[in-house]
């Protein structure tokens, strides 16, 4: 049996990413220091899945992984934007060729514990 490293493991969470509902068992997202994205549903568990960026959907708007967490997410204007996602452990896509969520960011909050995954 192959063990699954544990992106999670003494990473910060920076914030919660908020998406439209619509019906689904995720709202709130949130992302790692290392871009990973956590939420309720199964595509999200076990740090599966990675924060490429986040854009308009043509891409005209785009922001990084790298651009969104040092900003201090919560300082970009995300609204209505998308989320491009990766496979965690996988070269980063070029934003045209990665995966969309295709739920918009309706708001960026505080994380409640971000040092939740950090050993003390």
């Amino acid at each position: 049996m192959i063990e699954e490293k544990d992106y999670r493991e003494g990473q910060k969470v920076i914030a919660t990413i908020e998406i439209e509902d619509r019906g689904q068992d995720f709202i709130g997202l949130d992302v790692l220091q290392n871009g990973v994205i956590l939420g309720n549903s199964v595509m999200f568990s076990h740090g599966r899945l990675s924060l490429l960026g986040i854009g308009t959907d043509d891409g005209m708007d785009y922001h990084t992984a790298t651009e969104v967490i040092q900003a201090r997410i919560g300082a970009l204007k995300l609204k209505g934007m998308t989320i491009y996602l990766k496979d965690t452990g996988e070269k980063d896509p070029l934003p045209w060729k990665a995966t969309t969520l295709k739920y918009h960011v309706i708001g960026v909050k505080k994380a409640v514990k971000p040092n939740r995954f950090i050993k003390k």
